[in-house]
């Protein structure tokens, strides 16, 4: 499990997820394994705003905002992993 902090957009509103995120895990012979999945603990709005119940109250747009915060994420890590290599390439580069 990690810590889930994402910015999205959705119709045109900018909201603020917070939660986690469960990578899932392959299957085994004894566990059929699990999907990557994420668990929204609040959805702010850019006022301060927990509008997480609303959103909950209706399925689709749940399902959406947990798809938007799971790209979300994955694009951060990605994002993170390039300016870490970055990072060490210039380091490398100092070091030299």
């Amino acid at each position: 499990m990690d810590y889930l902090h994402v910015c999205i957009e959705v119709s045109g509103l900018k909201l603020e997820v917070i939660g986690n995120y469960w990578p899932g895990e392959a299957a085994s012979w004894d566990s059929p394994g699990e999907s990557e999945s994420v668990e929204i603990d609040e959805v702010l709005t850019a006022e301060g705003t927990d509008i997480g119940s609303l959103i909950a109250d209706n399925n689709d747009l749940q399902a959406q905002v947990e798809e938007l915060a799971m790209d979300a994420y994955k694009e951060g890590r990605i994002w993170q992993a390039t300016e870490a290599a970055i990072a060490r390439r210039e380091m490398a580069r100092e070091a030299a």
